[in-house]
């Protein structure tokens, strides 16, 4: 009934295939026949590719070195590691602002789009600290845009802050 048909070796063509994988990517399966000789080989292979935690370490230290470097960084003041307050996203202690700092302003200005938080004026407060504030977040766009070679967008920031800079000396005098 179940007669067994000899089957030769997909890799090497010669032996007799003793080793079938079935190999299942997404919706498709493929089978392979192997002797042994060329299944200890494969398998030889497949222990020297590196594993996904390997992929990854990788990666990180390619995308981002400093990451490397912060996961050796502890508080002084409470003990809490870089790679602890990335898993839990909550600082310790105030100190934690100092220490972790290399690691902290890249990750608010992803977040934020900004490291500095400038929140809100009060009404009371006036114009003046208003324009103040926008000439200090312009400043900041210049220096960004210059340093990415922009110069028709840091022409436009500079004109924009000789503008308010102006419109805030007359109303200074004004007063």
């Amino acid at each position: 009934m179940g007669e067994e048909v000899d089957m030769k070796c997909e890799s090497c063509n010669k032996k007799h295939a003793t080793v079938h994988l079935t190999e299942i990517s997404g919706n498709e399966k493929r089978e392979r026949h192997l002797c042994e000789e060329c299944a200890h080989t494969l398998n030889n292979q497949l222990v020297k590719m590196p594993s996904p935690a390997d992929i990854l370490t990788s990666l990180i230290n390619q995308v981002a070195p400093e990451i490397e470097e912060m996961s050796k960084t502890v508080c002084p003041a409470c003990g809490l590691s870089y790679l602890e307050f990335r898993s839990q996203g909550r600082l310790g202690c105030p100190m934690d602002y100092t220490t972790f700092k290399k690691g902290l302003v890249p990750l608010l200005e992803k977040m934020h789009g900004n490291s500095q938080h400038i929140g809100k004026v009060p009404s009371r407060a006036g114009k003046e600290l208003v324009v103040k504030n926008e000439i200090l977040q312009l400043r900041k766009e210049l220096d960004k845009a210059v340093e990415k070679e922009d110069y028709e967008k840091a022409a436009k920031i500079r004109d924009r802050i000789f503008e308010l800079s102006g419109s805030e000396n007359a109303e200074g005098t004004l007063q």
